[in-house]
């Protein structure tokens, strides 16, 4: 087994995909990480990051976060690279290219990220593959260029069972051709106390070079899912205390809170936005748990 190679930081380092708010941030920064960028394009989330973290870059759109020059065709002018999205040269656009994000930014040590749900919600039209928003491509690609040791991502639990379970089966296996271990579990927000349920499933990849989490997880335990092939492996991300919480659970616990995110007397615009980013939040607390976990296996 290949030894871990950490960033050079005092503490490890973290990259916060479809940031949001800062959910992730919240939870690994709790636990000793180093939040080094933000990738959101909401202008009412990035008002937050910015206000939260002024010192840390927002790098928007995840499609600009490490590209290749050869990505992209050649300017009819000067033959230079050329990108159609920003229409400007590869060396002026906002695309961030590989040899700069490797100077400027260094190794990172877990890559996070509430990829966009729409595609699979079950409250909208499950689209999954055909719906623009459908980002885990690329997040597969900026993971392979960017090579973490560790990656931790959510959803709702019902793209288990987009297309059949094909969709869910593309992503892991994606994960897996770039050589990363990939572990997933549901937990509920309540089986770290709160008063919802709020089920989410969590993606945990582990690059197969580094050192594994038998220790922390149910690795290669076997289970049906719902829209899932049966002949096919569970595999748990959920360290086994938790697990254990959120399969006891009980199950009159109400399907959203009843904790309502604003204050009387705000402007419409203003409680719309901060409902919104609320609700595509990530519930910090159950996070945390992961990190914590990977803190310790990054800095024993």
């Amino acid at each position: 087994m290949a030894t871990l190679e950490t960033s050079t930081n005092d503490r490890p380092t973290h990259l916060d995909l479809f940031s949001g708010i800062g959910g992730f941030s919240y939870a690994f920064e709790a636990e000793g990480f180093k939040t080094i960028g933000f990738s959101e394009t909401d202008p009412d989330a990035s008002s937050v990051l910015r206000y939260l973290w002024p010192d840390t870059p927002n790098f928007g759109d995840v499609r600009n976060i490490y590209r290749f020059a050869d990505e992209y065709k050649e300017c009819e002018c000067c033959r230079e690279p050329f990108c159609d999205r920003h229409n400007e040269h590869f060396s002026d656009c906002a695309c961030i290219g590989c040899s700069q994000w490797d100077d400027e930014m260094g190794q990172v040590d877990v890559i996070t990220g509430g990829v966009p749900c729409q595609p699979a919600s079950a409250i909208g039209k499950m689209c999954g593959t055909f719906d623009p928003r459908w980002l885990w491509p690329e997040t597969i690609r900026v993971v392979c260029g960017i090579r973490p040791n560790y990656g931790l991502f959510e959803n709702p639990p019902s793209i288990l069972k987009l297309d059949g379970g094909r969709a869910w089966n593309t992503i892991v296996s994606g994960f897996s051709t770039v050589g990363y271990d990939c572990f997933w579990e549901v937990i509920p927000a309540a089986a770290v106390g709160a008063g919802h349920l709020r089920e989410r499933l969590f993606l945990l990849i582990a690059n197969s070079d580094c050192q594994g989490l038998e220790g922390y997880s149910g690795d290669g335990e076997d289970g049906d899912q719902p829209g899932w092939n049966s002949t096919q492996e569970m595999r748990h991300a959920g360290p086994k205390d938790l697990r254990t919480i959120a399969i006891d659970t009980p199950k009159f616990y109400k399907a959203q809170s009843p904790v309502w995110p604003v204050v009387d007397g705000l402007s419409a615009r203003l409680v719309e936005a901060a409902i919104r980013c609320v609700g595509n939040s990530v519930v910090p607390q159950v996070v945390q748990v992961y990190a914590r976990t990977l803190y310790r296996t990054l800095r024993p």
